[in-house]
This record gives C-alpha cells, sequence and structure tokens, in this order.
C-alpha cells in the first residue's frame, strides 16, 4: 500500500489495494486511522462491479439503504449519481447547477459515517466533487461565533425549505412528498466519534435554524459560517481518474458537485456506511 498526500488541506491517495479482495484485520484498521486522519482517501485504479463495490463496502460498516423511495437501479444498497439518459429515463440522480455544501444523511438521526463513490465513467470536463475542511474551519472561527454556537443544537431537514432554497437559485427542485423527511436536531458543532476533534456540522442544503436565536439572529449566523466555511483554503477539488473509489467523513466534512455540469456522460456509484448519532462533548 501507497500512501500520498491529494493536497496541503486535505486527502490522501492510496495505491496498490485491490477493493475486490477482502481486508485483513490489520488492513483494515490502518485505513480507518487513515480515514481518521486525512478525511478524504482515494483508491486509485479500481475495476468494480456493483455488487463488488458493495462488497467491499460492507467492510466498514452497515449499509444504509438509498434514502428515496424511487431508486434509478436494482441495488438498493447503492445510488446512481450521472447525468446520463437511457431511453428517456435519467439513469441517475443529476446535482444542480450551483454549490449544494452539504454533509451526506445529515437529516436522519444518525447521519451517514462514510460515503463510498466509484467513478464508473468519468467526463471529458468538469464533474469534479469539492470538499471542505470543517475541522480546521471550526477552529479559525472567531472566539466571539465559537461561543455563540457551541453546545447549541440546529434543525436539520430534507423537506421544502431546501426546494425553496434551489428554487430561489432559478432551479426547479423537486422532492415528493413520500421522501421528506422529519426534522431532527443536531450540535452544531459536532465531536468526532473516532478522533475526539471538533467540527462544524451545519450546511446550507439542510440545515433550517439555529435553537436559541430569532429567525433573523440563526439566519444571519448560518450565513456567517457558510460563507466562512467556503474559503480557499479549507477546500479539495477532486478530479477524478477511471477507477477511484473516494470515501469521505461525513462528519468533519461538507461536499458538493461542481457547479459547472460536464458535456460527455459522468456515471458515479455510491454506497453509504452508517453513522452514530451526532454529540458534542465540551
Amino acid at each position: 500500500m501507497i500512501i500520498k498526500p491529494l493536497s496541503d488541506v486535505l486527502g490522501a491517495e492510496i495505491s496498490g489495494v485491490d477493493l475486490r479482495k477482502p481486508l485483513d484485520k490489520g488492513m483494515l484498521q490502518e485505513l480507518t486511522e487513515l480515514f481518521g486522519k486525512h478525511q478524504v482517501l482515494v483508491f486509485r485504479d479500481q475495476k468494480l462491479e456493483p455488487h463488488e463495490q458493495i462488497e467491499a463496502c460492507r467492510q466498514f460498516g452497515e449499509i444504509e439503504p438509498h434514502p428515496l423511495k424511487n431508486n434509478t437501479q436494482e441495488f438498493t444498497e447503492m445510488t446512481v449519481v450521472s447525468n446520463v439518459f437511457v431511453d428517456g429515463k435519467p439513469l441517475g440522480f443529476l446535482g444542480p447547477p450551483f454549490e449544494l455544501w452539504h454533509s451526506d444523511l445529515c437529516y436522519l438521526e444518525k447521519p451517514a459515517k462514510m460515503t463510498f463513490l466509484y467513478a464508473h465513467t468519468v467526463p471529458e470536463k468538469n464533474g469534479d466533487t469539492w470538499f471542505a475542511d470543517m475541522r480546521q474551519a471550526y477552529e479559525d472561527l472567531s472566539e466571539d461565533v465559537k461561543r455563540k454556537v457551541e453546545g447549541r443544537r440546529a434543525v436539520f431537514g430534507l423537506n421544502q425549505n431546501l426546494v425553496e432554497r434551489c428554487r430561489q437559485k432559478d432551479w426547479p427542485m423537486y422532492l415528493a412528498d413520500e421522501d421528506v423527511q422529519p426534522d431532527v436536531l443536531h450540535p452544531v458543532v459536532r465531536t468526532h466519534p473516532q478522533t475526539r476533534r471538533k467540527s462544524l456540522f451545519i450546511n446550507w442544503a439542510h440545515t433550517d435554524r439555529i435553537e436559541g436565536y430569532s429567525d433573523q439572529e440563526s439566519q444571519a449566523l448560518l450565513d456567517h459560517i457558510f460563507e466562512h466555511s467556503r474559503k480557499e483554503r479549507y477546500i479539495y477539488r477532486h478530479a477524478y481518474r477511471q477507477g477511484d473509489v473516494i470515501v469521505w467523513d461525513n462528519a468533519s466534512t461538507l461536499h458538493t458537485n461542481c457547479p459547472e455540469h460536464p458535456e460527455t456522460d459522468r456515471i458515479m456509484l455510491r454506497v453509504v456506511i452508517k453513522g452514530d448519532a451526532p454529540f458534542y462533548e465540551a
């Protein structure tokens, strides 16, 4: 196994690992430690069938089934992220033409721990995924803002609030009634279950307000933190190679699609590992 940093911000490239083969206990432990340190790992040069990807991911924990009722393919453990249409129907889900910063399944009582994305078909241009380091973004907050948010909870949801935010950006998002999730409360600042480091957990897509503040005060605080978190020094942009399997930590990073859509085919296969309820330790 060869390990190489992906950027000065976060991430590590892993070469010499074939995810079609079972990982022994020592390898799993080493990868878990690397995951906690680097937050994003990229396994190069993989050749996986869907069932092989699912079994490889299962070694890292229990798989979270596809969250929406209308999946586009046969494996309930997998989501297709794609711009391709087959017989007039979308092969998978396509992101909006703007930055949609979020943490996967943060609107559940137990949000996703890890997300694995396999680069099945890579476009000639665009199609990157951008990541933001929420550990460093938290540490760089002013002491005044830290005092305002530490120990506070925020309301997270998958609901019409997200639809409205997207429509305000002229993107006609649609959310079926059956896919709406009840609101949940999670800490604004989250303690990582593995490293015990603190990070910001709120995000533009799924955080509606912070408890204990008026709507106006909450929105001003959210806007300030969102703008702070998007500073260039926290961001790594991953340009995919064919066969990449990228895995990221949903507890300490945010991610977004590249807002410029690719003109050629892009097919990514996603598997998500279940996590635990977020918590905050003073």
